[in-house]
This record gives C-alpha cells, structure tokens and sequence, in this order.
C-alpha cells in the first residue's frame, strides 16, 4: 500500500491530515518535528511527504532540502504546507526541490486530486527505473539463451530500435518502452522455440515486471497486426498511445526473422522486407526508416573500410 508522511507540530492538524489521507485508502506515518521527518523518511521511504513550512527548530524548508540533498530520499515528492501565499515563498520552495504547494485553510479536494497525480507520476518514475534494470537483466539473460550469432541479430535490431525511436521523436519513456519489447520479444521466441510452447503460454514470465497493462496488449497486438485486432484490444493500444510502438516492434521483430534466414545480410533483408511490405499492409513509414538507417550505416562502414585499404596503399 502506498504510504504518506505527513509532517505538522500542531497535533489536531496532522490528526485531521491522518483522517483524511487514509480515508483515501493510503497508508499514513506522522512526525512533529524536522529531525523526526528526516529519520522517517529513510526508514520508511514513502512515496509522498506532506511537509508543513512552520516548523519549531527546523523549518520545512530546511527539511525539504536535506530530504533533496539525500540519495535516499531525494525522489520522493513534497507537498510543502503553508499559511503564506506569497509568490517568494513558493520560488525559494521550488527552488529547493519542492514539487507541490498547499495553501492553510487546506481545500482537502485539492489536496486529494495533488496526491492522485503524484502517486500517478512516481508510479511512472518508479516504472521506468524498473524498466532499465529489466533490460540490462535481459540483456545478459538473451546472451546465456542464444548462439553467437542470434546474439548479433537480437543487438542489431535493439540498435534499430533506439535509432527508430529517434528519428521518430519519441519521448525517453516510449524509447525505454520500445526497447524492452525488442528484448521481451526475444525472449519469448527463445523460450518457445526451446519449451515447443504457444507464445500465450509465455506470457507468464511477465507478471513479476508488473509492466502487465501496456506489454502484454502490445504483443497481442503485434502478433495480430496483419489478421486484425479485436475492438477491446484497439482501444487498450489507443488508450497507451502504443501505436507507433507497434509498428516499430512489429517491423523490427520480421526484419530479425529474416535477417537470421539470410545469414546476417542486411541487403538481402531489406529486399526482402520490402517485397513482403508490398505484399502486407506494413507499416509503411516505418520499413521506409528503417531502409534509411541501415543503408546510411552500411555506406558509412563501406567508407571506413575503404579508408582502413587506402591507408595502406590498396584498393577496397
């Protein structure tokens, strides 16, 4: 259960702040005092501090900060209290890594709603710190499972992926995301390939990633793409914003298919992919990209090599 400390010397207030937070289904722990908040806080770690300013000895400012300047704490967000409304006040909180502020008398709606949204983007936060730890997991994982080659093929189209995701603009967030299904994809063509199971049947190995609400739709989408999806499903991937994930992991996850029939060629690949994207309907921007990018690395190696001979006084 999600967990709120709330900081306030006056007791009434922080009984009141007590009531009201676990009447929304959090968890509470309270401190009278700046030391007190700070011991807390490592301890326990929780995911909202709900910080008064007026404290006796240690002011709530000076607590925020020793909170921020605290590798243990420092991602945790404050709600910092205050009976000032002053534009100063607010900066000099911001500036010292406060992410909220409340206005004495406290609207609870207000402070309901501002709980809501930052528990919403801690989870994320919390998410996408997860998420590169499971991709450095896989990585290693991918290199015990597969051959030499098969390894070079899984890191080619892990490397298209982070240059797709690039030159399409996306966000840091749907990067990391794109990235893992490359890996998650892998992993499961790997398993079934050596367990002779149906790809749901390993889906399973998902459940402890808790990434559950995007990745499992996204897969079923992808394995649908060319037979069609059902209306539930559409939405889920609509409702995520995972369309463009789509096509770039759908197209990434055939151009490794066949890259690994035609023995790593890239070139054979490419012509391939681009018969069978006139035949399908492909996502066609994407194949174009990704034309793109590998022959401007393929032009790029061919000139260093041609470098490398000249170098020595032979022709390449």
């Amino acid at each position: 259960m999600k967990t709120v400390l709330i900081v306030d010397d006056n007791i009434k207030n922080l009984d009141l702040f007590k009531d009201f937070v676990e009447s929304w289904g959090y968890e509470t722990v309270t401190a009278q005092q700046g030391k007190d908040a700070i011991s807390l806080a490592e301890r326990y770690l929780p995911d909202i501090i709900l910080l008064d300013v007026m404290l006796p000895g240690m002011s709530g400012y000076e607590v925020c900060r020793e909170l921020k300047e605290n590798t243990k704490t420092q991602h945790i967000p404050v709600v910092m209290i205050t009976v000032l409304n002053d534009i100063a006040d607010r900066i000099h909180g911001y500036k010292i890594g406060a992410d909220q502020f409340l206005v004495k008398p406290v609207d609870y709606n207000e402070l309901h709603a501002i709980l809501d949204s930052l528990f919403g983007k801690k989870s994320m936060f919390d998410e996408m710190e997860s998420r590169g730890t499971v991709i450095e997991s896989l990585n290693v994982l991918l290199k015990q499972c597969l051959s030499s080659e098969a390894v070079v093929v899984a890191d080619r189209k892990f490397h298209y992926c982070r240059k797709l995701c690039d030159y399409l603009n996306l966000s840091k967030n749907e990067t990391e995301q794109g990235l893992l299904l490359v890996r998650i994809q892998d992993i499961i063509a790997t398993l079934c390939k050596q367990k002779e199971t149906v790809p749901e049947d390993e889906m399973t190995f998902l459940e402890p990633l808790k990434m559950d609400k995007w990745v499992k739709p996204l897969l079923l989408y992808i394995r649908g793409y060319l037979n069609g999806v059902d209306e539930t499903l559409q939405r889920k991937i609509n409702e995520y914003h995972l369309e463009k994930l789509a096509g770039i992991s759908f197209v990434l996850d055939r151009y490794g298919s066949i890259l690994v029939s035609e023995n790593g060629d890239d070139n054979k690949a490419l012509l391939k992919l681009r018969q069978e994207c006139s035949q399908y309907a492909y996502p066609d921007d994407v194949v174009r990209l990704l034309e793109q990018i590998v022959n401007d690395e393929l032009f790029m190696k061919s000139l260093k090599i041609n470098n490398r001979y000249e170098a020595i006084g032979l022709k390449y």
